[in-house]
């Protein structure tokens, strides 16, 4: 709260400042006269109160500090009224001079409405700090628009350690055929291989086919479908859809898979009832917590699938947030606004959200005292980015899908018939 305070106080006091120069004089300290500093709205949604949230917050008024000739005017508002208030403002074209999006369906509108500002000129700024991979979501028919603040890795697996080498397994398996294998050995040890919570049919679709679906089709594969260039009936896709059906065959799953949640799923793993999670960067807290002193987890990829044309390396992820400009800046505005992309999105931003317990959406050195899953995490999705099968495909499509790939986890659809289903879908 404290945060939010200084923030409001600082630019209305900088406002007050301006206000009380009506000499024109140079005000003591300011570095230049009011008429000569550019004043930005910035609508955000950091309105709790989260470490995150707090390093948003300063990096705003660090940048002020550093740049006394630009004022940051900020309104924050909660995620839902913000939304509607964005796309209300965009129909009537009164945007802020700066303002938070959203990649892909929701950053398309503003950007073939011709309400936002390439930023072409100035992403070279961001080279080596943040990848192509992690650009790629804000970018628009050749055109970037924002830079993304953090992202969320959607698929990858926790293990046990320990249980692992009780197994026999010092490293966890590189290839899909010694996966199965562990998961074998596990069963045999009256080990529960992979904890399964698919109650509300999601995290199959997420955590899995985002990850088991690229590894056979390659990440172009949703964009050439939604563009009618490729179809799920593609025999690399019902292979995926059959890696999800031969885990569930194989019994690799705890019986109750399809009844709970993906919060009790978690319980079995850090029970220790359970070797393996497939599960999103969101769990890192909760495992944190939740996790028993002394648990030794590590995280790895979703193993090669001999065959598969996408790359082994790639992580599924999307990417938060960002700031974009408003096409209607010119001037001393437009370059002002540039100037506070660029002061923004640092490196030091991205080690706060580090520290914070949050992944960025850029390579940096992790700071000591780092957690070091959320470092792991980091690490992992440093590389090569997949897309996320609900942030490509329209909620129909997604719905058909979740349910199903829990529909063939139960035995009543093949991997054949979903693709049909969704073909047909998404044909309409």
């Amino acid at each position: 709260m404290k945060k939010w305070l200084t923030a409001s106080l600082v630019t209305m006091l900088v406002l007050l400042s301006a206000c009380g120069s009506g000499s024109g004089d140079s005000a003591s300290g300011d570095g230049g006269n009011a008429e000569d500093k550019v004043t930005l709205t910035l609508w955000n949604i950091w309105t709790d109160p989260s470490p995150q949230n707090e390093a948003n917050l300063a990096q705003v008024e660090k940048f002020m500090e550093e740049h006394p000739d630009i004022i940051i005017e900020q309104q924050s508002i909660p995620h839902d009224q913000y939304k509607v208030k964005l796309k209300t403002q965009a129909a009537g074209n009164e945007l802020p001079d700066l303002m938070q999006v959203w990649p892909g369906s929701e950053l398309s509108p503003l950007v073939s409405g011709g309400l936002l500002q390439p930023i072409d000129d100035i992403v070279g700024n961001w080279d080596g700090l943040v990848s192509d991979a992690q650009l790629r979501d804000y970018g628009i028919d050749g055109s970037q628009y924002a830079i993304p603040a953090a992202q969320t890795v959607t698929g990858m697996i926790y293990y046990d350690k320990d249980i692992l080498a009780e197994a026999g397994y010092e490293e966890f398996p590189k290839t899909y055929e010694e996966f199965k294998q562990l998961i074998t050995d596990l069963r045999s040890n009256d080990i529960i291989p992979i904890t399964l919570g698919n109650k509300a049919q999601w995290i199959l679709q997420s955590t899995y086919i985002s990850a088991i679906g690229d590894r056979m089709t390659g990440s172009d594969f949703l964009s050439n479908v939604v563009a009618g260039e490729a179809s799920f009936t593609d025999e690399r896709f019902v292979k995926a859809v059959g890696v999800i059906q031969e885990l569930a065959e194989m019994n690799a799953f705890n019986e109750d898979f399809n009844a709970i949640d993906n919060i009790q799923h978690r319980v079995l793993f850090t029970s220790g009832e359970a070797a393996m999670m497939i599960d999103g960067a969101w769990s890192l807290g909760s495992l944190k917590e939740q996790a028993p002193e002394g648990m030794n987890i590590g995280i790895a990829k979703f193993p090669t699938i001999e065959g598969g044309d996408g790359n082994p390396e790639a992580v599924p992820a999307v990417v938060g947030t960002g700031i974009a400009i408003n096409s209607d800046l010119e001037g001393a505005e437009l370059e002002a606004a540039k100037e506070f992309l660029k002061g923004f999105y640092t490196e030091d931003l991205f080690k706060a959200y580090l520290e914070a317990g949050v992944v960025p959406a850029a390579n940096v050195e992790a700071p000591e005292g780092v957690d070091p899953l959320v470092q792991r995490v980091a690490e992992l999705s440093s590389g090569e980015l997949s897309p996320v099968y609900d942030s490509v495909l329209s909620a129909q499509v997604i719905s058909t899908l979740n349910s199903g790939l829990q529909e063939v986890t139960l035995g009543t659809k093949t991997p054949e018939e979903l693709a049909e289903d969704l073909q047909a879908e998404i044909e309409k």
